[in-house]
């Protein structure tokens, strides 16, 4: 798991895509909020599959993508019943919630992106998370959301209108998930994304650049001429 690696690509994601990310997932986030989590499963999914793309091929992010998802409304909303176990997992103890969270990191990518019913989701999500390391998912985990909320929290409390800071989380920890599940479920190398996205747009690394063609030199033996041709002098009869 390359930690660096996922937030060099999220990076470079927010960089390109800022327009269309931050202010889509500022409209996802409302509208979530606004339907009190039922339209959890088909606007994050869609807003995830956005990402899953641009890393996998470079292809640019639209409004349109980011709202895909709704289109596969049925399929998607029953995300909204995991997270409603998982709330439940922290109203008793935490600790059950906390292990639902972590098991549960992949379901909403595996179902946007392969199409996976819930249970199967779920079942891979868990998985995956238990051949790789639960503690490195936890880790994973803390980094995106609780040390970047605690730090916001504390500019917050020292100057408040950095508060709205926290809506502009959500992209941030979106294109890291995204990042990390391409890599664990894909065999995605994160640090070679750069080069995956060219040779899927069919270009090809730039060609070193060519030595100059020297001056012709005049042919000492015969009347004719000479030109240049990949650099090389050659008679040009």
């Amino acid at each position: 798991m390359n930690f660096q690696a996922h937030l060099k690509n999220m990076l470079e994601m927010m960089q390109e895509e800022f327009v269309v990310l931050f202010i889509g997932g500022c409209l996802v986030q409302l509208l979530i909020s606004l339907s009190l989590g039922i339209l959890t499963g088909p606007l994050m999914g869609g807003y995830l599959l956005a990402m899953i793309r641009w890393l996998e091929t470079g292809r640019r992010c639209e409004f349109n993508d980011i709202f895909a998802g709704m289109k596969r409304f049925g399929e998607l909303f029953s995300v909204f019943f995991m997270m409603l176990l998982i709330l439940f997992g922290y109203f008793l103890v935490i600790a059950p919630g906390i292990l639902m969270t972590v098991w549960w990191l992949y379901v909403l990518p595996l179902m946007a992106h392969r199409g996976l019913t819930l249970g199967a989701a779920m079942k891979a999500s868990k998985n995956k998370v238990s051949e790789n390391g639960f503690f490195m998912h936890l880790v994973f985990l803390l980094m995106i959301s609780m040390v970047p909320v605690f730090i916001i929290y504390i500019a917050a409390a020292i100057l408040p209108p950095l508060a709205v800071l926290q809506y502009f989380l959500f992209p941030l920890q979106c294109a890291c998930l995204a990042s990390l599940y391409l890599e664990q479920f894909t065999g995605f190398d994160p640090e070679k994304r750069g080069k995956a996205s060219a040779a899927a747009h069919g270009f090809s690394q730039p060609p070193a650049d060519e030595p100059p063609c020297p001056p012709p030199v005049p042919d000492q033996n015969s009347q004719g001429r000479t030109g240049c041709v990949g650099g090389n002098v050659q008679p040009a009869w």
